[in-house]
């Protein structure tokens, strides 16, 4: 299922190869030979890159909150047990069961459900709150988003995501993988998403187990889409490109980051629903959303963080998207 690509160089989604390298050297963790200054990476080298930086880390956070780190053949039984299960909704009740047996290693998840809406709960019971913790808890939650995604071989796609970290910039490199609007500093990390899911069958069998665990939940590029669809790979460029006030990419450069080519990528984003422009404008509207909710930054300086050539032309596309000028939104505190 995981099957490795080629070794040719790719664009990670800028600054996740970076985050997690300046965490290893925080914590002086980094592998000798390493000088800490993140490099152009093939898609197999960031997978390296990540599994190590977060079992690193992981012992780090487990060694500070007094406890052993949870082991993988742990996460790999969890794994087993929930292929077991008929439907999505009993597997993460079976994880829920599962990870209750090592508290508090594990954590605590819970599932939460109101009519179309499904709420999925992962709190960490964490006792100290760190940058490291939260690229540990992040992943965490991601995996579980990907281990979902897999068992029922459709993508759970998000309306929303959680985290109980408070600083949306310790976690800003990894936050458009999730295709949905992310909100920091709350009691728990989770993600909401279509109950109806939660009737859909496992169909994933044991056989394929082995393959899908070699990398998981570390392949953030290239992966399958049932576990990371294209838009949530597409959208993680785009959004890392705006957080880091970089040029947007044009889809032609990412469908050459991803290995294929630009018809292909479109193609595929037209089978999720989705498309290059969409994506596009969704991103920059919510970044707009969020600076004008949550900074106090001037409107001309928002316009210029999101790339916009003058103010004018960020409260034309701000109107255009939402049918408010910023000022108003942003007065009306929506």
């Amino acid at each position: 299922m995981m099957a490795s690509r080629s070794a040719h160089a790719v664009r990670i989604p800028h600054g996740l190869d970076a985050r997690l390298l300046e965490e290893l050297q925080r914590h002086s963790l980094l592998p000798p030979g390493q000088d800490g200054a993140a490099e152009q990476l093939s898609a197999d080298s960031f997978v390296r890159l990540y599994r190590q930086a977060i079992e690193q880390l992981e012992a780090k956070v487990a060694q500070g909150e007094g406890q052993p780190p949870m082991r993988k053949n742990e996460v790999d039984l969890m794994c087993r047990c929930l292929l077991s299960c008929g439907t999505l909704g009993e597997a993460i009740v079976c994880a829920a069961e599962f990870c209750a047996m090592l508290h508090p290693r594990a954590g605590k998840l819970s599932l939460e459900v109101q009519g179309q809406n499904a709420t999925f709960h992962m709190d960490s019971l964490r006792q100290k709150r760190s940058s490291a913790a939260c690229l540990v808890d992040l992943t965490g939650l991601f995996c579980y988003l990907q281990l979902f995604a897999w068992l029922i071989g459709h993508a759970l796609r998000p309306s929303n995501v959680f985290l109980a970290h408070p600083e949306r910039k310790d976690a800003m490199p990894f936050l458009g993988l999730f295709d949905a609007p992310v909100s920091v500093g709350k009691q728990t990390y989770g993600f909401n998403f279509n109950s109806e899911l939660l009737t859909r069958q496992v169909i994933r069998k044991p056989a394929e187990l082995a393959s899908f665990l070699v990398d998981f939940p570390f392949r953030l590029i290239g992966a399958p889409p049932s576990v990371v669809s294209v838009t949530q790979q597409v959208r993680g460029f785009l959004d890392a490109a705006i957080a880091h006030e970089l040029e947007v990419p044009a889809l032609g450069a990412i469908a050459a980051a991803l290995g294929t080519s630009e018809p292909t990528l479109r193609r595929r984003l037209a089978a999720e629903g989705s498309s290059y422009q969409l994506l596009r404008r969704l991103c920059l509207c919510e970044s707009a959303q969020r600076c004008l909710r949550d900074t106090d930054w001037t409107i001309g300086r928002i316009a210029g963080h999101l790339g916009f050539s003058s103010e004018a032309a960020f409260r034309r596309a701000f109107l255009n998207w939402t049918g408010h000028a910023p000022s108003r939104y942003r007065s009306k505190g929506d």
